[in-house]
C-alpha cells in the first residue's frame, strides 16, 4: 500500500512538472516568435550579441534593448523598441567591457542610463540622458560600492559585482565629492569637470582588498546638483568666481527656490592653501523670482591657521534638507588632530547652530582611542549662524573632559 501511494505520488509530480515545462515552452515560443519578426530588422551584416528586456519610461509596456557589432568588431549598435516599433538607435565603438544599468534620477519619468565601457587597462563609467533620438553625456564619475556584507565599508566597484545604483526614495544618488584619489589606468577626465566624484553603486564585491579609505563624507544629492557642483568654473552651466572656495544651490527654507551658499577664498593670506582652508567668508544668499539676494555672512566661523599646527582647515560642506554643516579639521596641540562638524538649522527666517561635534586623532599614538564630543540646542540654546566663530567654538572645547596624555 505504501509503494502504491509513493507510486501515485510520483505519478502526479511528473504530471504537474510535464504541464509547467509545456507551458513555459508555449510562452517561450511566443517571445521567441515576436523577438525574431522584430530582429529580421536588425542589418544582415551585424552580429547579434545580446537582448534585454528592460522598463525605460515606468510604464506597463517594457522595452527591449538588442546589441548587435558590426563583422569587424569595429562598432556596436543599440536598437531600442517599444511594441515592436523601433524608438531609439545608437552607436559606440567597440569595446571588450561593456556594461549598463538604468535607474531614474529625476522627474521626467523616463531612466537614466549608466554604463561601464572600456578594455582591460581602464574602464570609464558615465551617465547619460536620453532626449529625442540621443543620448546626452552628464558626467564621468569613479565607481564605489556598498556591500552590505562590509558595514560601512567602501569598494572600488568592478562591473561583475554590481547590482544597482545606490539611489534613495527621492532619487538622489550616493556620492563622495572633492576626493583627490589617484588612479594609475586609463580613463577620461572630461575637460568640463573639476573632479571624478564618486558614484556609489550596491552589490557584492570580489575584490574586498580594493578598500576605497580616506574618502570624504558621504551625500545625496540630487543629478542636477551634482553636475553643477563638479563643473568647472568657466562652464555654462555653473559660473562660480575665481575667488570662491565652494558653491551648494539648494533649498534651504524649503519655499520652493534654490537658495546658495559660497565659501570663499581668503586673501589676506599668503600661502596658497591656507587661502582656500582657513577663517573663511562665508554667504548664504536666498533665492527670489528676481534672483539671488544676500541672507547670512559669517567671516569667522571656519577654523584659522594655527602656528602649532599641522592641520587642514576646511574640507567640505553637506546639505540636507534645511540643515547644513560645516566640515573642518583643527588640532589642539602638534599631536592630537579635530575633526570638528558644525550643523546649522534653517527655520522661517532664520539660521541657527543645530550642533556642533568633534572628533579626534592621536597622530602620536594612533591606538589612542578618544572619545568624540557633540553638543546640542540643549547645550548651547538658540546661536544664530553670524554669531557662532571660532572663539566660541574654543570656548566649547576648554569643557571638554578628555585628557590626551597617556
Amino acid at each position: 500500500m505504501i509503494n502504491f501511494k509513493i507510486f501515485y505520488s510520483i505519478f502526479l509530480l511528473s504530471i504537474f512538472f510535464s504541464c509547467k515545462q509545456n507551458k513555459q515552452a508555449d510562452q517561450k515560443a511566443v517571445i521567441n516568435e515576436v523577438k525574431t519578426d522584430i530582429l529580421k530588422n536588425i542589418p544582415s551584416n551585424l552580429k547579434i550579441e545580446k537582448q534585454e528586456k528592460i522598463n525605460i519610461d515606468n510604464d506597463p509596456d517594457d522595452e527591449l534593448i538588442v546589441t548587435a557589432v558590426d563583422s569587424l568588431s569595429e562598432k556596436y549598435f543599440e536598437y531600442w523598441y517599444k511594441n515592436g516599433n523601433l524608438i531609439h538607435e545608437f552607436s559606440y565603438p567597440f569595446v571588450s567591457i561593456n556594461y549598463k544599468w538604468f535607474a531614474d534620477l529625476d522627474d521626467n519619468n523616463k531612466k537614466e542610463v549608466i554604463r561601464a565601457q572600456g578594455y582591460e587597462d581602464g574602464v570609464d563609467y558615465a551617465i547619460y540622458k536620453i532626449k529625442n533620438n540621443d543620448e546626452i553625456l552628464q558626467l564621468y564619475f569613479n565607481p564605489g560600492l556598498k556591500d552590505e556584507r562590509y558595514g560601512d565599508k567602501n569598494f572600488w566597484a568592478y562591473p561583475n559585482d554590481i547590482r544597482e545604483l545606490a539611489v534613495d526614495q527621492d532619487k538622489k544618488l550616493l556620492v563622495s565629492l572633492d576626493n583627490n584619489y589617484p588612479r594609475d589606468d586609463d580613463h577620461t577626465m572630461p575637460d568640463n569637470q573639476r573632479e571624478l566624484p564618486f558614484v556609489f553603486f550596491k552589490g557584492k564585491t570580489t575584490q574586498p582588498d580594493m578598500e576605497l579609505k580616506n574618502l570624504k563624507r558621504q551625500q545625496r544629492i540630487d543629478l542636477k546638483d551634482l553636475v553643477k557642483s563638479i563643473a568647472k568654473g568657466n562652464s555654462p552651466e555653473s559660473k562660480i568666481s575665481m575667488a570662491t572656495v565652494k558653491e551648494i544651490i539648494h533649498d534651504l527654507n524649503g519655499d520652493g527656490i534654490k537658495d546658495k551658499i559660497e565659501i570663499y577664498k581668503n586673501t589676506s593670506l599668503n600661502d596658497k592653501f591656507d587661502q582656500e582652508h582657513f577663517r573663511l567668508p562665508i554667504k548664504i544668499f536666498k533665492g527670489t523670482n528676481s534672483g539671488f539676494e544676500l541672507w547670512k555672512k559669517n567671516n569667522n566661523l571656519i577654523y584659522s591657521v594655527e602656528n602649532t599646527c599641522a592641520s587642514e582647515g576646511f574640507s567640505n560642506i553637506v546639505v540636507k534638507d534645511n540643515y547644513f554643516t560645516i566640515e573642518a579639521q583643527t588640532c589642539y596641540d602638534y599631536n592630537v588632530l579635530v575633526n570638528g562638524f558644525t550643523t546649522f538649522k534653517i527655520e522661517n527666517n532664520e539660521i541657527f547652530l543645530y550642533k556642533y561635534g568633534e572628533e579626534y586623532f592621536d597622530k602620536s599614538n594612533h591606538d589612542k582611542k578618544i572619545p568624540s564630543k557633540v553638543w546640542t540646542q540643549k547645550n548651547l540654546g538658540k546661536i544664530k549662524f553670524q554669531d557662532v566663530n571660532e572663539s566660541f567654538l574654543k570656548k566649547l572645547k576648554i569643557k571638554i573632559d578628555i585628557s590626551f596624555k597617556d
